[in-house]
This record gives C-alpha cells, structure tokens and sequence, in this order.
C-alpha cells in the first residue's frame, strides 16, 4: 500500500481509530530504535582486542609508502 493510500485510509477513521494508529506507529517506531541500540556489557569484548607493546612506536617509511 502507497503512503497516499496509507493516510487515506487512516483519515477515514473515526478520531479514537485514528489515536490507536498513532499509538501503534509511536510503539513500532520504539521498538525499531531499540534493535539500533544494544547496551554493552562489561567484558563483552575481553580477549577479542590486542594493544601490542610497541603501539606507540612510530610506524615505518614502508609503511606510509605503501610498500613491503
């Protein structure tokens, strides 16, 4: 169904109907914002991330010039 179609529909409905269709558009858009946010968790990336001992150490020339 088109957008069009969609507000036509809805716009024939009695003001009550018309309230418990923006109700549901306000829960469904909630629960679509919630799948983008996921919490973290302490220790939800433990041994998956490795800080190397010379991370500080300047990188070399071949490095920056693209060569190996």
């Amino acid at each position: 169904m088109r957008s069009q179609e969609l507000l036509q529909e809805i716009e024939i409905l009695p003001p009550e109907l018309q309230k418990q269709v923006s109700d549901s558009v306000a829960f469904l858009r909630k629960q679509q914002q919630k799948q983008f946010i996921k919490k973290r968790t302490v220790g939800e990336y433990k041994d998956k991330i490795v800080l190397h001992d010379d991370f500080d150490e300047p990188l070399a020339d071949d490095f920056w010039l693209g060569e190996k």
